[in-house]
């Protein structure tokens, strides 16, 4: 299975993991680099790697942590220096570009764009592509007054998850622009 975003590392670099969870216990298992750790909501763990070789490497979760357990996989890529610090460099003309976005002046319509492609992104494997949702469980979004008439709560959600619910915070996932865009 791929990911949306392989973890890139340097080779022959010993690396550093820190580890944690928003929602349930979780445990990061790349069975080549011999790590095992549980990723735990509140509390960060640590691991460390040298990969002694450039390729892919796989992992996945190994607790039963929630429906979707069987579509956590890890996938870690281990690059010559010289690539990951391009990487590095590119990652962080995307996050001062991404940074600028919030200076923009947006339409409506650019606004709703962007949204659709946050929501399909992150919220349509709960909420589904209409926002119907699969009740009781993932509410539907789709008319609700929440959605509709109550912006400041809508936010509020986003930026800190439901108690008790399967609903996570995407406050370090969505930025200012992402969240603005998938609320409008």
């Amino acid at each position: 299975m791929e990911v949306d975003e392989p973890l890139i590392i340097p080779v022959d670099t010993r690396v550093r993991f820190l580890i944690t969870a928003n929602d349930v216990i979780h445990s990061w298992w790349v069975p080549d680099f011999a790590i095992k750790q549980d990723a735990i909501p509140g509390f960060i763990n640590t691991a460390w790697t040298r990969a002694e070789e450039t390729g892919i490497y796989r992992g996945n979760c190994t607790k039963l942590c929630g429906k979707n357990h069987g579509f956590m996989p890890v996938v870690v890529k281990v690059v010559e220096k010289d690539e990951y610090n391009d990487w590095v460099l590119a990652k962080k003309e995307e996050a001062i570009k991404l940074a600028e976005l919030t200076e923009k002046e947006w339409s409506l319509a650019e606004l709703t764009q962007r949204g659709e492609g946050v929501y399909q992104k992150n919220c349509f494997a709960c909420h589904q592509m209409n926002g119907e949702g699969l009740p009781p469980i993932f509410p539907a979004l789709a008319g609700s007054d929440i959605v509709m008439f109550d912006k400041d709560r809508n936010v509020e959600i986003l930026m800190e998850g439901v108690q008790g619910a399967a609903m996570q915070s995407f406050a370090n996932q969505l930025s200012e622009v992402d969240m603005a865009a998938v609320i409008t």
